[in-house]
């Protein structure tokens, strides 16, 4: 099941089951999380829907920009709130009475249709047409927890292949329930669900090729990967890189360069006959590798003279929207968890990072590596969002979401970081009953943020009234979601006292009281 070092104690079965406990509640609090949110009320998720519903009804997939929203998604939105689930109306019902478009731009056929095309598929998998139209919203939101249930294995497998620590894994596969935005988008109607599944993949290979997995399925698996994911969507591109360096730097010291050059030519014709041929076309038909899907209806506001762009303004509301919408920022964006928390979460994650990840160690290779991935999606979403204010004056596009890519990247550079500030094992192991409680608390805190937000008028209570809300509203109806809910609490319970018992034990004979991290020479290749 994982992988294995010899400077750790191996998987023992208390270890699997704290995985398992872990992966459960994963997944039982990403399904709560689809059946709070009300429908179309996640990031983009009416215009995700609309484009798959598309496809489903079998209309093209027009050039960016040429595809309106159908009629029939903007009258389900209509009945969002006003109409109970049990009474709301199937597509078919509904399309009679609004046949066509609505003149709306869906902005969505500016990425490749393949997210789109297999939601289509499960629509008509399960009859969309004649059921209730939030019946279809539910089934791809439940496909995209689906796509994410691996995020936990792969957490815990990559910072205990880095670290050679169980404690340390299980620990950074419970900071998951940290991040309530990850949720939210995670149990959504969104292309973002396979990109986030996709880059914990893609930095799982790399790290076991990083830390001496030499051989060549490896390579392939990983070229496989980075294609699907840029099959998906562009958030992918700065994957690319982030292969080819890591492939490059990989076997350093046991690799020639030529073996090392003919592994990343490998991935990278992987990637290219699997992955390319979207960008290849738009790159033909429209000369750009990504066109703009609403550029036609936004309009050019050019600086006057005595104007231009601010980058410190620029760059406040970055740090702003970057920061809530990464931790929590729910609804359309509309429902933050305070800014004192995000900032904090924001700055102490910085400075453990920076401080302490890249200092001398046998994996600060790792880190540099696992740096690459969420810098160059940083600086490719601030120079695009940068460019779009220089000629709109509108700052938009600062979505946290977009660094979800890169979840377990930033999660391995967190482990190393901490583990460098905090060498001597009772320091771990007071830090892991700390983080035991407070992930799962900043997890719940986030709940009632989108809970008072969608149900409360954003009020600090718990109501008769809000609770009847969301009851009529959510698509599991009062037994269902109150069933749910009551799972999703006892397996949280079940994976903390799971992992309490694994961080709170006492040290084996192959670990010290220092608890050093193997060199990637002690690692076996076994999977």
């Amino acid at each position: 099941m994982a992988t294995e070092t010899i400077g750790a104690p191996p998987v023992t079965r208390g270890e699997r089951r704290a995985v398992i406990a872990l992966t459960a509640a994963f997944a039982l609090v990403l399904t709560l999380w689809a059946f709070l949110t009300p429908m179309f009320s996640a990031p983009d998720e009416a215009a995700h829907y609309d484009a798959a519903e598309q496809l489903a009804l079998g209309y093209g997939w027009p050039d960016p920009g040429d595809m309106d929203l159908l009629a029939v998604t903007y009258a389900e939105q209509q009945q969002i709130t006003t109409v109970a689930a049990p009474n709301r109306e199937t597509v078919a019902s509904l399309i009679a009475t609004n046949p066509g478009h609505h003149d709306f731009v869906n902005q969505m056929t500016q990425h490749p249709p393949t997210y789109y095309a297999v939601g289509a598929g499960v629509l008509k998998a399960i009859g969309f047409f004649h059921l209730r139209w939030d019946i279809g919203v539910m089934a791809l939101r439940l496909m995209d927890v689906v796509m994410l249930l691996p995020l936990p294995f792969l957490t815990w497998a990559t910072i205990r292949r880095v670290t050679g620590s169980p404690r340390t894994a299980l620990v950074g596969g419970l900071a998951l329930f940290a991040v309530p935005q990850l949720f939210q988008i995670g149990s959504s109607v969104t292309n973002d669900a396979p990109i986030i599944a996709l880059g914990g993949v893609i930095a799982w290979l790399l790290v076991r090729a990083l830390t001496g997995d030499d051989r060549w399925r490896t390579v392939v698996w990983t070229g496989v990967a980075l294609a699907v994911a840029c099959s998906i969507k562009g958030t992918a591109l700065p994957a690319v890189p982030f292969v080819a360096v890591a492939l490059l730097v990989a076997g350093h010291g046991r690799l020639s360069w030529g073996r090392r050059i003919a592994r990343t030519a490998v991935a990278g014709a992987v990637v290219a006959v699997l992955g390319s041929w979207w960008w290849i076309r738009n790159l033909v038909v429209f000369h750009a590798l990504q066109p703009d899907g609403v550029s036609g209806v936004r309009d050019e506001k050019p600086w006057g003279r005595e104007q231009s762009a601010n980058f410190g303004d620029f760059f406040n509301v970055e740090w702003d929207r970057l920061s809530a919408s990464f931790w929590g920022q729910f609804g359309a964006l509309r429902y933050p968890m305070t800014q004192i928390l995000t900032d904090s979460l924001t700055v102490i994650a910085l400075a453990v990072i920076v401080g302490w990840a890249f200092r001398r160690s046998p994996v600060r290779d790792v880190a540099i590596v696992m740096t690459i991935l969420p810098g160059l999606t940083l600086i490719s979403q601030l120079q695009n969002n940068f460019a779009a204010y220089n000629s709109t004056q509108l700052i938009a596009g600062a979505q946290g979401r977009y660094l979800f890519m890169a979840i377990i990247p930033l999660l391995v550079l967190s482990a190393i970081g901490w583990r460098n500030l905090m060498p001597r094992f009772e320091d771990r192991v007071r830090f892991g009953r700390i983080a035991l409680w407070a992930f799962p608390l900043i997890g719940a805190y986030g709940f009632s943020v989108a809970y008072r937000g969608f149900y409360e008028n954003t009020h600090l209570q718990v109501t008769t009234d809000g609770l009847g809300r969301l009851v009529n509203l959510s698509a599991a109806g009062q037994l269902g979601f109150g069933a749910l809910a009551a799972l999703a609490v006892v397996s949280v319970v079940w994976a903390a006292f799971e992992i309490r018992r694994q961080t709170t034990a006492a040290p084996g004979p192959l670990q010290s009281q220092i608890d050093p991290t193997p060199t990637a020479t002690q690692r076996n290749q076994t999977t």
